[in-house]
């Protein structure tokens, strides 16, 4: 009888031995199945940090390029606009537009704005035709209406007659050789004399007269004009007339393109080229043979 209650002791200790056994390897489990859960967990969220981490490299890289993309193409847009590709833009397009002369080159100086800009006539009538030249402090496409309200530095002007005699007289050369005269240099003599309040200072040069004024009033002289003009000419060429040219300069400072003309004939053809500025004038006739 106790043999069989010792047998029963033992049998029950073996058996709630077991059981703990079992219950510690299902808590071992579990826990392992938590490990493993956070440590997926850890993964997923360093992975969603990467992924975040590239996006906003990317983000950032789409947006430096967009910007170094954005001042290359700010950079292009004022080189294209630079004055100098402005004046020869605009000279280039007056050309093509009136193909049969030799248009000025030399327009703007050193006291005008940097922007050259222009207005014509029709260019259905190349034999008779204006063109009215702007410096502007920005750039501003030939014959844009703005330029109605704007003022003209200089001109270029071709007219058509129906016979030499016609086109001679419309030039009105004035020849005068009296008067005081004045050595002008590189063998050039002057004639002065006044009338009405001025003072006129003329010379010749081939089939070239000249003439500068100077106002009495303003205590003007026209001769050092004149022997700038003469030095100048001396290593430029003036186009040359057939048969007549006229250049009249004048001594005093305006902001109006019509104080200097120079007119001349070709045949039955008159020129007329007229800028604010006196040497400017003399420089743009001669940039008609560029």
């Amino acid at each position: 009888m106790k043999k069989k209650l010792i047998y029963s002791f033992i049998l029950l200790a073996g058996i709630s031995l077991a059981a703990c056994g079992g219950k510690s390897k299902t808590v071992e489990s579990s826990t392992s199945n938590k490990s493993t859960e956070n440590s997926s967990q850890s993964t997923s969220s360093t992975s969603s940090t990467t992924k975040s981490s590239s996006i906003k490299s990317s983000t950032e890289n789409s947006a430096s390029s967009e910007s170094k993309s954005s001042e290359s193409q700010s950079a292009v847009k004022a080189e294209t606009n630079a004055p100098a590709k402005q004046a020869d833009a605009v000279l280039s397009q007056l050309s093509t537009a009136f193909p049969n002369d030799h248009l000025p080159q030399a327009v703007l100086t050193s006291k005008t704005a940097d922007y050259l800009t222009a207005a014509t006539t029709s260019t259905a009538d190349q034999e008779n035709f204006r063109i009215l030249y702007y410096a502007e402090n920005h750039a501003i496409e030939v014959n844009d209406i703005v330029v109605n309200d704007l003022q003209p530095i200089a001109s270029f002007e071709k007219k058509s007659y129906d016979s030499n005699e016609t086109a001679a007289s419309v030039v009105n050369q004035i020849i005068d050789n009296g008067g005081s005269k004045i050595d002008l240099g590189y063998g050039i003599t002057g004639y002065q004399q006044g009338a009405a309040g001025s003072s006129y200072l003329s010379w010749q040069e081939g089939n070239w007269s000249l003439v500068v004024r100077a106002s009495n009033i303003g205590g003007e002289v026209a001769e050092p004009l004149a022997k700038e003009a003469v030095a100048y000419l001396e290593t430029a060429m003036l186009p040359a007339p057939q048969n007549i040219g006229q250049i009249s300069l004048t001594a005093s400072t305006s902001d109006s393109y019509q104080n200097n003309s120079i007119v001349w004939q070709k045949g039955l053809i008159v020129y007329t080229i007229q800028h604010f500025d006196a040497l400017q004038a003399l420089k743009m006739t001669v940039s008609t043979n560029q």
